[in-house]
């Protein structure tokens, strides 16, 4: 951005009035390369399909969201690279793809959070560039204010109201075709025996460098509370978590399966035949959140009201001190009390 800057001027400020324009073509920008960013992008497909149900939607964004956003209302998928040898060459070739669709409209649906994803909006010769005013809304033609509401799951909406468009309240959403979710609940059936007793899964992983993951041997705790109450429990990790998986072996009852799935839509399958899945603030908690399984989400980290779910979604336990085992235990045994009355679930913060 640095260096292109030198050489293009900055963008005019455009008018755009969606009652007066002819939006034919429409893409979707979300450049980041994690789980989460990916699935928290998928309430714009919607409304965009919503507000332009005619209208031809493509999706930029990573190897993630490709695999995620199958059987969603998008027309094509444009893949971005994060490492090499892709990403020294792709790009060029990308915004040549892109700029040949003649997009009426390019929208960064990060709001603004990825340099990459503003520079591509920037560059994809649609008619209408649009993002966030601020240092990276050098070529956009179109800057929208700064949305008021920070919470991940809110601002999107806000952003896109922002735009003009008519909006409603929407939560991530992934599907499943009913292929995947009968593999899904075969697995699972195979690993716990018939689907009599509710079924909790639990993701052993988050970002050790934000320090957002929880102590394993709380989690085993946790684990280990729970089967001892006949609570039939499965143990999700995943690749960044490669280095806990002996200690869980070591530890683990033998009857408490422990998956490693690499596969992003058969982890999806697997959680949705759960009951209860419980994670820290992490890419999984979203996942759940968007297959709709009721979630309990660990937050080490005084963000939840940046990045937690909404609490129709999720139940949040967070403690100034630190999280105990007991505490996500106790949470545990109400969400799944509350599922087995069947009651409505009350939006609740476990807090200090």
């Amino acid at each position: 951005m640095w260096a292109t800057s030198l050489v293009t001027v900055r963008s005019n400020d455009d008018h755009l009035d969606f009652h007066q324009e002819q939006i034919k073509k429409i893409l979707l920008v979300r450049a980041t390369f994690r789980l989460g960013d990916s699935i928290l992008a998928t309430p714009s497909i919607f409304l965009f399909r919503r507000n332009f149900p005619n209208a031809r939607i493509d999706f930029v964004g990573p190897t993630i969201s490709k695999i995620l956003f199958q059987n969603l209302p998008i027309d094509y998928h444009f893949q971005i690279y994060q490492r090499v040898p892709k990403a020294c060459w792709a790009y060029a070739l990308l915004l040549k793809q892109i700029r040949s669709m003649n997009y009426d409209l390019a929208i960064d649906v990060s709001c603004s959070k990825s340099a990459l994803g503003a520079f591509i909006v920037g560059f994809s010769g649609a008619r209408f560039r649009v993002g966030l005013r601020g240092r990276r809304d050098r070529w956009f033609n179109i800057r929208l204010a700064k949305p008021s509401e920070n919470n991940k799951y809110r601002k999107l909406l806000e952003f896109v109201r922002g735009m003009g468009l008519e909006t409603q309240e929407l939560f991530p959403l992934l599907i499943l075709s009913a292929v995947e979710k009968e593999k899904g609940k075969s697995r699972v059936e195979t690993m716990v025996g018939q689907h009599l007793n509710r079924i909790v899964g639990i993701f052993v992983g988050g970002r050790k460098s934000w320090k957002k993951r929880w102590p394993k041997e709380n989690f085993m705790e946790l684990i280990t509370g729970l089967h001892a109450q006949a609570i039939k429990v499965i143990v999700f990790v995943g690749p960044e978590e490669r280095g806990v998986i002996g200690f869980f072996k070591q530890g683990l009852p033998r009857n408490i399966p422990l998956v490693f799935e690499a596969s992003p839509r058969m982890f999806a399958s697997l959680v949705s035949n759960c009951d209860l899945f419980v994670a820290c603030d992490s890419g999984p908690v979203h996942l759940a959140c968007a297959i709709q399984v009721r979630t309990i989400a660990i937050f080490l980290q005084h963000d939840f009201d940046r990045w937690a779910p909404p609490p129709s979604l999720a139940r949040i336990v967070y403690q100034g001190a630190g999280v105990s085992a007991k505490e996500v235990m106790e949470a545990c045994l109400l969400e799944l009390s509350d599922l087995s009355s069947e009651r409505e679930i009350p939006p609740k913060i476990v807090n200090a």
